[in-house]
Order: C-alpha cells, then sequence, then structure tokens
C-alpha cells in the first residue's frame, strides 16, 4: 500500500517513501523487485549490484525497444485534472503514447534511477507506484515506478537516453513550460523545477534522466517563491 499524503510537505512525504523502501530491503542489502516469468509475475530478492537487473528475455526485448527515440520533446501529453494522480488504468496504451515498448521483463543494459518529487504551494504530490506496469498483461516498460517513492526505474535493454517527459506521458499527467496537471502559468501558476538543487530554465519535460538525479518540480501560485527541497536520501541498494 502507498503512503499517503498528510498535507505535511514534501520532507513529511520522504520520510514516508523512505521508510516504505526501507522495509522492502533485506539484510546484506537486497532489495525486493519484481520480474516476469514464463509463468507470471514473480517477486525474487536480488543483490543490490550496480548496473545489474533481472531479464528473462533480454534478446526480445532488445529488439522491442529500439523504436524509442528518446527524442527532446516539447510536451508531455496527459490529463490536465487536479491531483491525486494514480498511475494509468492501462499501462500499455500510456506507454505506446509516450513511444515505449513493453517488455517481458526489466532491461539490463541501461539501469538507473531518478527522483522525482512534486510539491503545490509546499504540499507533496504523491508519484504512485505501478506507472509504466501492466499488471493483467505482465508487461513492463522501460521507465516505470515500483512504489510511493519517486524513484524512477530506468531499466531498458539498450542503452539511450530517456527524459522526464516520457515518464510523465506513461502517467498520463500533462507537462510543459507553462504547465504540470492543472496547474497552468494562464491560471496564475508558476512551475519552478530545480535538478539536484539548482533552478533549471526551459521545459521540463525535456530534462533528461541521468543516475541519482534529484528532479523537483515546484509549483506556486501568485507572489509565492519557489525553493528547491531539501535533497532525497536514496535508501541503500540504489
Amino acid at each position: 500500500m502507498e503512503p499517503r499524503d498528510t498535507g505535511n510537505g514534501i520532507e513529511a512525504a520522504r520520510r514516508k517513501a523512505a521508510a516504505v523502501v526501507a522495509g522492502q530491503k533485506a539484510k546484506g542489502r537486497r532489495r525486493r523487485i519484481k520480474v516476469w516469468t514464463g509463468t507470471g509475475l514473480a517477486v525474487v530478492a536480488v543483490a543490490a549490484v550496480a548496473g545489474v537487473a533481472v531479464s528473462t528475455n533480454p534478446a526480445g526485448n532488445a529488439a522491442a525497444t529500439r523504436t524509442a527515440s528518446g527524442a527532446t520533446v516539447s510536451a508531455a501529453r496527459g490529463s490536465t485534472q487536479a491531483p491525486p494522480w494514480a498511475a494509468p488504468a492501462d499501462a500499455s496504451t500510456r506507454a505506446k503514447a509516450a513511444g515505449l515498448a513493453m517488455l517481458t521483463a526489466e532491461g539490463t543494459a541501461e539501469h538507473i534511477h531518478t527522483h522525482l518529487s512534486i510539491t503545490v504551494d509546499g504540499k507533496a504530490v504523491t508519484v504512485p507506484g505501478d506507472i509504466g506496469i501492466d499488471l493483467s498483461a505482465q508487461l513492463i516498460s522501460p521507465l516505470h515506478t515500483h512504489d510511493a517513492t519517486g524513484i524512477i526505474h530506468v531499466e531498458s535493454p539498450v542503452v539511450r537516453q530517456f527524459n522526464l517527459g516520457e515518464v510523465f506521458t506513461e502517467w498520463d499527467v500533462a507537462l510543459s513550460a507553462d504547465r504540470v496537471g492543472s496547474y497552468s502559468t494562464s491560471a496564475g501558476y508558476t512551475v519552478t523545477t530545480f535538478v539536484n538543487g539548482k533552478k533549471q530554465s526551459g521545459n521540463p519535460a525535456s530534462i533528461q534522466l541521468a543516475s541519482h538525479e534529484d528532479v523537483d518540480i515546484v509549483i506556486t501560485k501568485g507572489a509565492g517563491k519557489a525553493a528547491a527541497p531539501a535533497a532525497f536520501a536514496w535508501p541503500a541498494g540504489y
């Protein structure tokens, strides 16, 4: 079960998220991940070794993902409704909209993690688990989430660059230089993006995902000034 947003701000949400991950860790810096096998979905413990992931069909997956270009995008296509923004009911359709091909197992050629947080007037918006995971079809996108920590898993069978717009499109949340979901500059909101604590100009949808990168989208209204949240405390094993 995902931790509930209590409305006490980004730090409280992050502490909850870290606790969720910590509870999933086993001794010896081992973590539980979902993998697809020939008989269905399984959850297994694997050693948290940098650059190592589990794949049951790497050759087949490699051919599938070459259709995704990772090109710079102008906007993420998705809902303009207010949060909460749940994981999409049809992950495969949303992944296709993002130009991502679904896989039968997590890829191993590109394996990094990026953290994403969103705050609106100081209150955290939950980034849900199971973005990019189609449980009914037993398929998984190269970009996905396993829980509500905000950690984006990049696990691709081919090495390429992915961007934040692809994540938001498969999440089904609109993202552009002047909009995040229902929050737009035309409605009096300001969208400010920080990467590793540094303010970024331009379109957040074009931010390229990098290992242990901390991406914070801060939404304010009126005269409110955006400030970068404290750096994300990465759990052991990532």
